[in-house]
């Protein structure tokens, strides 16, 4: 059964992708540096001129929802002196589309809010776009299929050279609530989201000690829940391994403005040493039975 709380995860539990029909990916022709793979699905604030017109909102309710919804520099965060060769991260604005939900609603929680696949509403609630199920279907195949290809491909790549695969899905959230969130309480400053397959308790542990050993207050599954998965591989092996990653922006930005504050160079080092730590973590480690 699927889980009936909004989380990160995609549509792999609905329509997976056959290992065999895994497209050509020129970017895993060469060795990978390690088993790490780093999705980062919510940086990009970009909306293509041909996906502006499906917004019915005024421009600037339309910058007020980047500024809420963007995961703002996560790219960077995350991914300073990562190898760009074994990073996925998302093509356009979660507002085009989100590569982290189900792609049909009917199995997408968040749907219940007008935030699944495809946006139909704000964060508040209000109308955000009318869209066809012509241009419904149009979207997913231009942007969203192609993305969990790259993913797929990757991981397929990293198993094939390391025999596993560490996935760090990288994220960020405001300190006012989100409606799809799972948890309303106090928001710690990191969340950590696990699956149940594909989240062992040792990495969960590694995670979890990481932060709080740095003086961080941590959440596991809260305020957000679950782990992307490549479709390929969930529920199918759990060689492949994921974790979420939360950090809660006021640490790192002003969430008025969106300018980066005074400790973004700290929080970067931190989450710098934590990809290192995993790296590490995912090459001595043996494949997950």
């Amino acid at each position: 059964m699927l889980p009936a709380i909004c989380h990160p995860n995609n549509a792999s539990a609905i329509l997976p992708t056959p290992l065999g029909l895994l497209p050509p990916a020129p970017f895993t022709d060469s060795l990978l540096r390690s088993p790490l793979l780093l999705h980062i699905p919510h940086a990009s604030t970009g909306i293509p001129d041909d996906a502006r017109g499906d917004f019915e909102v005024d421009r600037d309710t339309l910058d007020a929802e980047l500024l809420r919804l963007t995961d703002r520099f996560t790219d960077t965060l995350y991914g300073d002196g990562f190898p760009p060769a074994q990073i996925v991260a998302a093509d356009v604005s979660r507002l085009v589309i989100d590569v982290e939900r189900f792609a049909d609603d009917a199995h997408e929680p968040c749907a219940a809010h007008g935030m699944g696949a495809v946006y139909v509403r704000t964060s508040s609630g209000a109308p955000l776009r009318v869209v066809s199920e012509t241009r419904r279907a149009q979207l997913l195949d231009r942007y969203y299929w192609p993305h969990h290809q790259r993913l797929d491909a990757m991981a397929a790549r990293a198993l094939e050279q390391f025999g596993r695969c560490v996935i760090i899905d990288a994220h960020s959230f405001p300190v006012t609530p989100m409606p799809t969130q799972v948890d309303f309480s106090d928001p710690p400053e990191i969340g950590i989201g696990t699956d149940a397959m594909h989240t062992s308790d040792e990495l969960a542990g590694v995670v979890h000690t990481f932060f709080t050993d740095r003086g961080f207050s941590v959440g596991v599954n809260r305020p957000f829940a679950g782990a992307l998965v490549p479709n390929a591989f969930y529920g199918r092996d759990a060689r492949v391994q994921s974790v979420m990653i939360e950090v809660r922006r006021d640490l790192y930005m002003d969430e008025r403005t969106g300018s980066r504050l005074s400790r973004f160079a700290e929080v970067q080092r931190v989450l710098t040493e934590f990809r290192v730590l995993l790296e590490g973590w995912s090459l001595a480690r043996g494949s997950v039975a």
